[in-house]
């Protein structure tokens, strides 16, 4: 996501307010937060409207030109959306009088609608300045203090959540607690897939426990190890890279790359068994708005989403995915008592 710090200087703008000092911080209530709202809802319904604009800009503003400017980004979408307009910081400043010296920094989240369909999502952050006097004050915006570039949230087609196709290769994982079936995707994550196949088919995974458990998050297994007791690599000689893309999503029953930081994929998976979503992480994330939703009914974690390459999903046997992450475990997620075993792992043709 690109940077982008707006400051343009008009020849006739007289106040620079990047330069103020604060007196005061305060802690934004309910009032402060619905003239934010109300403001940025302003901004959005008049983004088109030159005559009403210009009662939401600060005239005085040496940022007077660059705001205009952002205005006309706004304008360009056929539609726009406020997801979020809050105010992160609500201060007061010196030299000047009550009803004049509030300044906000607002968050505003807001969805474009582009005229060739597609849906941008931008969170930006705007400094507010307070005018008026006893009979009623307004806030007007006096610039853009940081401005992200923009990222497609379109809708995409969640093919990991479609069954598999008569004559598609599945994975069947069996276990101690019953078989899981899985969906693989080798044209989205070629080497994960491939690592993944070539060292079931060796039957290096037979016979290895689930090593990390945590219920409500996943189940993690994979951790291969030598005669010599040291961590085996990847069918690649080395740890790989991370093969991240727009249409898989660690969902509820994911099948993803364990790792230690970027590109350091080795042999270890995990399935996500997480029954719902963090809003916070949502909240925090620019997914397609579809994928958003789906998180939101089925559950998993979204911010696992470009840190954890996902490979494959499971489309039966959630119940033993569920029955794994139920046994009681240590301090360090470890099962305690008779852990449970992937017994084998086969590829065969789905023939429903």
């Amino acid at each position: 996501m690109a940077l982008c710090v707006v400051q343009q200087v008009s020849a006739s703008a007289t106040h620079d307010y990047r330069s103020e000092v604060q007196s005061h911080q305060f802690r934004p209530h309910s009032g402060d937060k619905q003239e934010v709202a109300d403001f940025a809802q302003a901004l959005v319904k008049h983004r088109a409207n030159p005559a009403e604009l210009e009662k939401l800009l600060a005239k005085d503003s040496l940022n007077h030109f660059a705001m205009q400017d952002y205005v006309k980004g706004l304008a360009l979408f056929k539609s726009v959306q406020v997801v979020e307009a809050v105010p992160e910081k609500l201060y007061t400043v010196t030299k000047e009088d009550a009803y004049n010296n509030y300044r906000a920094i607002v968050k505003f989240k807001y969805v474009g609608y582009t005229a060739d369909n597609r849906v941008i999502e931008k969170t930006d952050w705007i400094g507010l300045v307070k005018r008026g006097s006893m009979d009623g004050a307004a806030w007007q915006a006096w610039g853009v203090i940081w401005q992200d570039s923009g990222i497609d949230v379109s809708d995409v087609r969640l093919i990991q959540l479609e069954k598999p196709q008569k004559g598609e290769e599945i994975g069947v994982m069996t276990t101690d607690a019953g078989v899981i079936k899985l969906r693989l995707f080798p044209d989205k994550a070629p080497k994960a897939v491939e690592n993944f196949k070539t060292l079931a088919k060796k039957g290096a995974y037979n016979d290895m426990i689930f090593h990390r458990v945590i219920n409500d998050f996943m189940i993690q297994a994979g951790e291969l190890t030598g005669p010599d007791g040291k961590e085996l690599p990847s069918i690649y000689g080395q740890d790989f890279e991370d093969e991240f893309n727009r249409d898989l999503f660690n969902f509820r029953g994911a099948l993803s790359m364990g790792n230690a930081g970027p590109n350091t994929n080795s042999t270890h998976f995990y399935i996500v068994q997480s029954p719902k979503v963090d809003q916070e992480y949502l909240d925090l994330s620019a997914l397609p708005l579809n994928a958003e939703a789906k998180y939101k009914e089925i559950g998993g974690r979204a911010y696992l989403d470009n840190r954890h390459t996902v490979f494959g999903h499971v489309f039966e046997g959630m119940e033993v995915v569920d029955k794994i992450a139920a046994q009681k475990t240590d301090e360090a997620a470890r099962p305690l008592n008779n852990p449970v075993k992937v017994q084998k792992i086969e590829f065969v043709i789905y023939n429903p």
